[in-house]
């Protein structure tokens, strides 16, 4: 069970080196190839489009001072990842071997873009600072709810991925899918305990058997994990602070089990993860 390609999304921004630091550190352990995808906005080409449509165009000096903060940003991802991969021993720059660390240029819409690297990625890295609001918010829900692929949402330091993790439990598919996804890093776990809302169960349209997850893991060589039950009425704090009580290092969860307008509506346990700024690190599947 391994991690083979491994796609970052960067901004230029604040959480750009935790996401890189997590891609690169994982690089390392499963001789992995990561490929970093700048999705900071194309400003020169929407404010061309925008005065194409008032009726008006751009000056040179504003079209040139837009190329330019667009450079600084591709500067500032191209340098965070060098450190990233410096830090976790792993080759920068495109080229063949692994493990190794390389960043595109931001070419087409973001979207599109991880769009077409996700059909055979193996994981998409994010930071935390990008899941809240702005383009990254719905780059997070593209790549679980179209892309159906897994993230991994950065948090703390990635050694912390060696140590205690919690899969949260509800036999829903969304959860079966983020548990398969998540074999490779529930494999290098100190420990695994499975953390279980009894409050939010719906027995009718799943098996939440906690017995059958863990036949599962043995077969992949996991282990079986602890139970640990909890209550309340918000299921995802609940199972965040059991996670946290564990020490995990990493929380596996399905995401979006309802139906996206309902947890739109009435928040659930999706968005009380994400809305976490600290303890461990999500890996999320729909």
């Amino acid at each position: 069970m391994s991690l083979k390609r491994i796609l970052t999304l960067a901004s230029g921004g604040a959480g750009d080196p935790s996401a890189l630091a997590f891609a690169a550190w994982l690089a390392g352990q499963h001789d992995s190839v990561v490929e970093v995808i700048p999705v900071y906005p194309d400003s020169v080409a929407d404010m061309i489009a925008l005065g194409m449509t008032l009726g008006a165009a751009l000056s040179r000096d504003a079209v040139e001072a837009l190329a330019a903060a667009e450079r600084e940003l591709q500067d500032r991802i191209e340098t965070a990842g060098r450190r990233a991969a410096k830090g976790a021993d792993v080759v920068f720059g495109a080229g063949e071997g692994a493990p190794r660390l390389s960043v595109h240029t931001r070419g087409l819409r973001p979207a599109l873009t991880l769009t077409r690297h996700a059909a055979l990625a193996d994981l998409v890295v994010v930071a935390q600072e990008d899941v809240l609001t702005g383009p990254g918010k719905d780059l997070l829900g593209q790549a679980l709810l179209a892309d159906r692929a897994p993230v991994l949402v950065a948090r703390g330091d990635p050694d912390r991925l060696a140590g205690p993790a919690a899969v949260a439990w509800d036999g829903s598919p969304q959860a079966g899918r983020a548990v398969r996804a998540a074999l490779p890093l529930l494999a290098m776990a100190s420990a695994v305990h499975v953390l279980q809302c009894v409050t939010s169960l719906d027995r009718q349209a799943a098996d939440p058997d906690i017995d059958l997850l863990n036949a599962y893991l043995r077969l992949h060589g996991v282990g079986a994990g602890v139970a640990t039950l909890v209550e309340g009425p918000d299921e995802g704090a609940a199972l965040v602070a059991a996670a946290e009580a564990g020490r995990a290092g990493l929380l596996v969860a399905g995401a979006w089990g309802h139906s996206r307008l309902r947890e739109t509506v009435f928040g659930g346990a999706t968005r009380s993860f994400l809305g976490r700024k600290d303890g461990p690190a999500l890996l999320l599947a729909h």
